[in-house]
């Protein structure tokens, strides 16, 4: 996957494997109703990108966001990998050379707190699309990129693909 290369060589490191894998199946998109984001790694037309937001962030962090990380975590340490549409930042948390092993790591926009969730990228995804016990949840639906584009064009909500307040 040529974005994911591009992406590994920018930022200088490896892209950990089960996001690619996810890269491989569905694409980039969207998930569920208040969708949690996850943006290509590079080279995405007119939209976010991994390269990009960990850019974004690493040059805004001194100003806006390191006063909401605990001493041990420098913004040099997260590289954004997607956000909920709640204003939750979704980092991987980089602990060591292993991609594979670096935890998630959520920080709201209104002021925090930081919280590392130790498991990796498909863990979380996977708890994101499954409903809490006893709940009842709407089936979770992935919306691809493109797709999300074309619903807007047509003037409909992409979180159900009917017009809006339908």
């Amino acid at each position: 996957m040529a974005q994911v290369a591009d992406a590994e060589r920018r930022l200088g490191l490896r892209l950990p494997s089960d996001y690619v894998a996810f890269l491989e199946t569905y694409g980039a998109g969207g998930i569920g109703g208040d969708p949690l984001w996850v943006p290509p790694p590079h080279h995405a037309p007119g939209g976010d990108t991994v390269v990009g937001s960990a850019e974004l962030f690493w040059e805004q962090a001194p100003e806006s966001f390191s006063h909401l990380l605990p001493a041990e975590v420098s913004a040099g340490m997260l590289l954004r990998w997607g956000f909920i549409e709640d204003g939750t930042h979704l980092f991987w948390l980089m602990t060591g050379d292993d991609s594979d092993a670096w935890p998630i790591a959520e920080l709201y926009e209104d002021g925090g707190p930081l919280t590392v969730h130790q498991d990796g990228f498909a863990a979380y995804v996977r708890r994101w699309c499954t409903p809490a016990s006893g709940l009842a949840q709407e089936a979770t639906r992935f919306v691809h990129w493109r797709e999300y584009e074309h619903l807007m064009d047509q003037g409909l909500d992409p979180s159900t693909g009917l017009p809006w307040g339908a």
